[in-house]
């Protein structure tokens, strides 16, 4: 854990040292923001629901385990364990998930394998679409071809890899979860569901900076280029996932400022303003439904002991 502190602070100082370079570009595009206050408010309501998405895809993975819980339960559950990422370390996410799925008559086995299916199934279809939607970028078209198919073979054997996957994974997380014997069908279906929920997130994403950067979004890719959105947000995310920091701080905003910057979407120092207020506008998108639901679960389970 002290390890996965030291990294952070290692990315967050690489950060910070790339915002002081840009801070009087920054402080001058924060003074003349015009924030548009519906795009904003329509992304918000975007990713809520992605989540709601993304609740119905575990529940219906937890089914692969013979376990069912009503979509409320789920939820609660969902969004409390999802506190989580914010502690360093790969498990307190999955052992969160486990303990509440217990209380509620739930197999904490089964609630912490089905969410890391799903999250290798997250992985694994944002990867494919960060491709798909960068394939724009690569001038030779044999490449492009070539990741084309990669991308649909990948998706054709997820089903037959979902073991081998599951044992890696298991061998990251320390925690020994046997995965069942999936339908193909289930998977691919979950896989379509996840790629759904990542062009939601790049088009709440887009919508977000429209809000954010007011008119000055007018003079860049912001507004034409929701595919790039889409690619750059989608491998911005999955780097924070795999990265050892807490909710890949730090990590997550490096790329998204790279990529806005390579990509010419927007200006360098409106691409750290976005960055940044995009980690703070999804925090609060994330943590205060998560508290809410532990809220809930706590006073139900009182309720319940009484």
């Amino acid at each position: 854990m002290i390890a996965q502190w030291l990294f952070a602070l290692v990315v967050l100082a690489f950060v910070v040292r790339g915002l002081y370079t840009q801070w009087s570009k920054v402080r001058d595009g924060l003074a003349s923001l015009d924030i548009r206050w519906t795009p904003v408010l329509l992304a918000s309501v975007i990713v809520l629901a992605v989540y709601a998405l993304l609740i119905q895809a575990w529940r219906r993975m937890l089914a692969e385990w013979d376990t069912k819980l009503t979509y409320g339960t789920a939820a609660r559950i969902w969004f409390g364990a999802g506190l989580g990422k914010y502690i360093p370390g790969y498990v307190w996410s999955l052992t969160a998930m486990g303990v509440m799925a217990r209380e509620r008559g739930a197999s904490p086995v089964a609630a912490a394998g089905s969410s890391l299916v799903i999250n290798i199934l997250t992985i694994g279809s944002g990867a494919a679409l960060a491709l798909l939607c960068g394939t724009g970028l690569i001038p030779n078209p044999v490449v492009a071809g070539l990741v084309m198919i990669g991308i649909v073979a990948a998706a054709a054997s997820a089903p037959y890899l979902l073991p081998v996957l599951g044992k890696v994974a298991s061998r990251v997380t320390g925690r020994v979860i046997e995965v069942p014997q999936i339908s193909p069908s289930v998977v691919w279906l979950l896989l379509a569901w996840t790629a759904v929920a990542w062009v939601g997130y790049g088009v709440a994403y887009q919508l977000f900076a429209i809000g954010l950067l007011g008119s000055s979004a007018d003079h860049y890719r912001v507004v034409h280029a929701p595919l790039l959105f889409i690619a750059v947000y989608t491998a911005s995310y999955i780097a924070g996932l795999i990265a050892p920091t807490p909710a890949g701080l730090g990590v997550r905003e490096a790329w998204l400022y790279e990529g806005f910057k390579q990509l010419h979407m927007m200006s360098a120092s409106d691409a750290v303003i976005v960055a940044f207020a995009s980690r703070l506008w999804l925090t609060v998108l994330e943590v205060v439904p998560g508290l809410v639901a532990l809220a809930i679960h706590q006073l139900s389970h009182r309720t319940r002991s009484a």
